[in-house]
């Protein structure tokens, strides 16, 4: 399975998703990290992990990155896990083609609308240049805990067939900040148990 984490724009903490969801997953899966952000975040936080429970993967070209995606059999029991850009690039493009599941983080800011106006126009371009529809699953991420009203953004993202927004929110949490910058996963921080199940909901809900 190919799991890309996807948004042109920047800042909405796809890095974080994907760090996250491969240090828990990598318990009892095989994990490959695909790191095609330009700052490399997710290799840095893999050096200082220093634990090779899971692989990281970085790539120069289009053509190289083609041919992985391509060799990566559908019958594997390996997820790949993709971090793409916080641009719009051929890479990120092939990156969000060749997912088996998109994941988008979007804070609950009114402005994401026009982030997300604009992804909306690039999964439609894809779409229509391969003859398929681009779905992707929106994840509301880093939201303040006592944000509750997510109405504007609820019905923007409904009446997009792009769109489907998970029932799962991740909350501003101190801990995630904390962990990733030791080159730990929010789930194996016992203390931080909110964040633990929200994570964990999360996750449940991919049905990965």
């Amino acid at each position: 399975m190919i799991i890309t984490i996807s948004h042109q724009k920047g800042g909405v903490g796809k890095s974080s998703i994907a760090w996250n969801l491969a240090v828990h997953l990598s318990k009892n899966k095989k994990i490959t990290v695909v790191d095609l952000d330009t700052q490399k975040t997710l290799s840095y936080l893999y050096r200082i992990r220093n634990k090779q429970d899971f692989s990281i993967l970085t790539f120069e070209n289009d053509e190289t990155f083609i041919n992985y995606i391509n060799s990566h059999s559908e019958n594997s029991d390996e997820i790949i896990i993709i971090d793409s850009g916080g641009f719009d690039s051929s890479m990120n493009r092939l990156a969000i083609l060749g997912a088996d599941k998109i994941i988008t983080p979007v804070s609950s800011k009114f402005i994401e609308i026009l982030g997300l106006q604009t992804y909306e126009k690039i999964l439609d371009e894809i779409g229509k240049t391969h003859g398929e529809l681009i779905k992707t699953n929106i994840i509301l991420n880093n939201i303040n805990p006592n944000t509750k009203d997510f109405t504007d953004l609820r019905d923007f993202i409904s009446n997009s067939k792009h769109f489907n927004l998970m029932k799962s929110v991740l909350r501003q949490r101190v801990d995630i900040a904390n962990c990733v910058s030791d080159g730990l996963g929010i789930t194996e921080i016992e203390a931080s148990a909110k964040a633990n199940i929200e994570f964990k909901e999360f996750i449940k809900e991919l049905d990965l």
